[in-house]
């Protein structure tokens, strides 16, 4: 049988690279974001819908001087289509958009699908910043870093400058909370309903170790040899952090996350929550960062004891679109 599994201890800091998530509206909104970079309470804006080129213009230029800290981006969903969309249409889609607006921190964002990862590679190659997400598992986090490598790659072969290309990847850290607890709570038993609210920030946790394998220059030659051309890694974004959902708290994913050079995604009630603090916390010990892995470990296996196996239990979209 399961004993009793403890959550691992973590650090009393908090501080964190805020996306601000921001429904366009107008002048108003726009205002309000520019209030918010001004206290520097926000570093770089998704926009949940498309938006009219001069207001992304405004935007960008809003939050351009960011830019040398490796913020003051802003991210777009690419015209929306069908589900059937290939990467060609994603790839027309967004050099459209990104010519339209003409500003390099401009993001087209990309959905996590196999044409999203075909058009992320091609996008960085033409020397386009590209938003992916979200991702709901390890396995679709990787292959999110070996597209982007793919595409630096293909950049650095076509002479372009590195330095300045970004891509982030959005992780949907609560997505996989609301899926594995309904599980749970269908399996009945107290053991069951007690590993609620976990399985989320224990998959965040193995895609923050792959992301940190796959940036390692001592484990990586193909890191290796972009990280001295000028490349940057890819940037890690916990998103879908508010669902609503009884238990699944902003504030709880926060302090399980918070780790320098993390970013998250708030809307603005949760911004408010939290106060939107944003810098870089002190970083867990050696010992604490051992210990969440070992707690992650054992969760994993007392899901599976369930039948639970959290990695798929949030269908890619590709595979949505095709039911």
């Amino acid at each position: 049988m399961i004993g009793t599994l403890e959550r691992p201890p973590v650090p009393t800091a908090a501080g964190l690279s805020v996306w601000y998530r921001h429904t366009p509206s107008g002048r108003g909104g726009h205002d309000r974001i520019r209030e918010l970079v001004e206290a520097g309470r926000i570093t770089s804006v998704a926009l949940t819908g498309p938006a009219p080129e001069d207001e992304l213009r405004s935007l960008c230029d809003l939050l351009a001087p960011l830019r040398e800290s490796g913020a003051g981006l802003v991210a777009v969903p690419v015209a929306a289509r069908p589900r059937a969309v290939t990467a060609c249409d994603l790839l027309h889609d967004a050099r459209r958009l990104c010519a339209a607006v003409g500003r390099p921190n401009l993001l087209p964002a990309l959905p996590a699908t196999d044409s999203g990862l075909c058009a992320l590679t091609s996008l960085l190659g033409e020397g386009f910043g590209v938003r992916l997400g979200p991702l709901h598992s390890v396995a679709r986090y990787r292959q999110a870093v070996r597209a982007h490598l793919d595409g630096l790659e293909l950049a650095r072969w076509r002479g372009l400058d590195l330095t300045g290309l970004t891509s982030v990847a959005a992780f949907g850290v609560g997505g996989i909370d609301v899926e594995v607890d309904a599980l749970l709570d269908r399996a009945g038993s107290h053991e069951a309903k007690a590993l609620r609210g976990m399985a989320g920030t224990a998959t965040a946790r193995l895609a923050r170790r792959a992301h940190a394998e796959a940036h390692d220059t001592g484990l990586s030659t193909r890191w290796r040899a972009l990280a001295a051309a000028g490349a940057r890694p890819q940037h890690l974004l916990w998103t879908q952090l508010h669902h609503g959902v009884p238990g699944h708290r902003t504030t709880r994913y926060l302090d399980a996350l918070a780790t320098p050079g993390a970013a998250v995604e708030l809307c603005p009630s949760d911004l408010e929550t939290t106060g939107g603090r944003s810098g870089v916390r002190a970083p867990r010990s050696a010992r604490e960062e051992q210990e969440a892995h070992a707690f992650t470990e054992r969760l994993t296996a007392c899901l599976r004891w369930f039948d639970v196996r959290h990695e798929a239990v949030v269908p890619a979209p590709d595979d949505a679109a095709r039911h």
